[in-house]
């Protein structure tokens, strides 16, 4: 998966981390990728009604093609809401950050859990690890998340928590 070894102290991100993610960014954009990274904090604490002040919440559109039923924020906000039960300690922090304009950025991120919290898609808790990558683009109106694009790794994931069994082949030219 191209991850380093890490701890559950390397999803709370020290100020330097911050600099180093959001460096070559403009004022703009850093705050972005921070406003970002402080809603990581508030969804590792399970703070549901905390979460609400990062977003447009009336107008937040989310769209990924492995959740099309995900389209608005109160469907969208269900879905950490749910990992979060499920793979408990269910963190996440931004491990880079790409800006363009004035009200859009990219983040490659990383989801980790443990599967023990219920069961996922069928299968009962296995007691896995869960470490998803995934890429978000997202847009700002004012201040606030607008919109969310997200793709992530669900191949490895489903692989790694029994859900599906997908033999990878050596040379699949071959």
């Amino acid at each position: 998966m191209g991850l380093a070894p890490f701890t559950e102290a390397d999803f709370v991100l020290s100020k330097e981390k911050r600099a180093e993610i959001t460096a070559g960014l403009t004022e703009r954009q850093a705050f972005m990728v921070n406003h970002w990274m402080d809603l990581h904090e508030v969804i590792n604490r399970g703070d549901w009604e905390g979460m609400d002040v990062f977003f447009n919440t009336d107008t937040m559109t989310y769209d990924n093609p492995n959740r099309p039923d995900l389209g608005t924020y109160h469907v969208w906000k269900t879905s950490p809401q749910g990992l979060y039960k499920t793979f408990p300690p269910s963190i996440y922090r931004t491990l880079k950050a790409w800006g363009r304009g004035e009200d859009e950025i990219c983040v490659l991120c990383h989801h980790h859990g443990k599967h023990t919290g219920g069961p996922y898609m069928g299968v009962q808790p296995t007691g896995n690890d869960l470490n998803v990558l995934w890429f978000s683009w997202l847009r700002f109106r004012g201040d606030k998340i607008d919109h969310i694009y997200s793709i992530s790794d669900v191949l490895t994931m489903l692989k790694d928590l029994e859900v599906i069994q997908a033999p990878q082949p050596v040379d699949p030219y071959k």
